[in-house]
């Protein structure tokens, strides 16, 4: 099922208000890890422009792709109004259509493992490889396996700055290494609406298999933003993986 289709609609950026603090965090991790402005980056599920936005107000050149609509009218608007040289292209990220064009790419915010079939996940990081230039580099931030096993819960809640209240259940399958989360919500005017998401979790082993199936050699794993040393109580999973300066022949 595309659950991601109904997922990151025109509610979405109301539902997780993302503190500015943290993406200022997350920019400046990004600054330490990628090439030096000009460089050509590539920024896979932009959403709504957070991380592209910033970077091109950092003298990158950037091209975001996703698959929302909604989301990428804000990252256009965002660029509009504030005269920010960034693309924001429609794109589903298991067909990406760049061969050999970006110095590096980003994926954050556990903005991967949304489909069900391994080979559609695997396609998105032969994608990218593709994309990226020889020696080109790839960042990925995403949700650490076994920190969401060890501090698992079931369900949680929070309230937005309007007063909307949000419930979450969560379902863990560890077989399948699959988080599964309903997301219900009520405003301040009594109005209810519910998604839910789906995304396979990958530990570090099958990451790092991945990406040298696709072609990436993983050369520098972190657990923060601050870039600490990757280790089973880390809060997040970032790795660093490159594209060979030459392809080896087959």
């Amino acid at each position: 099922m595309d659950w991601w289709r109904a997922y990151f609609d025109e509610t979405y950026p109301r539902r997780y208000q993302i503190d500015p603090e943290q993406t200022v965090a997350e920019v400046l991790m990004l600054r330490d890890l990628l090439p030096e402005p000009p460089a050509d980056i590539l920024d896979v599920a932009c959403g709504a422009g957070r991380h592209s936005l910033a970077l091109a107000r950092a003298g990158f050149h950037v091209v975001g792709v996703d698959i929302s609509e909604p989301l990428l009218a804000l990252s256009r608007a965002a660029a509009a109004e504030e005269r920010i040289d960034a693309q924001f292209v429609a794109a589903d990220m298991r067909a990406l259509p760049y061969v050999s064009c970006f110095d590096a790419a980003i994926n954050m915010f556990t903005a991967f493992g949304y489909f069900d079939a391994e080979e559609e996940n695997q396609a998105v990081l032969t994608g990218i490889a593709r994309a990226l230039k020889p020696g080109g580099r790839l960042v990925m931030e995403l949700a650490h396996r076994d920190r969401v096993v060890r501090s698992f819960q079931e369900a949680d809640w929070y309230e937005l700055d309007d007063g909307t209240l949000i419930w979450r259940r969560h379902h863990f399958d560890p077989i399948r290494g699959l988080l599964t989360s309903l997301d219900r919500w009520r405003t301040p005017g009594g109005e209810e609406e519910e998604r839910f998401h789906r995304i396979r979790i990958y530990t570090a082993t099958e990451l790092s298999a991945m990406l040298r199936a696709a072609g990436l050699t993983p050369t520098a794993w972190y657990g923060s933003m601050q870039l600490h040393a990757f280790t089973i109580d880390s809060p997040r999973l970032i790795v660093v993986a490159q594209r060979p300066l030459r392809e080896t022949e087959g």
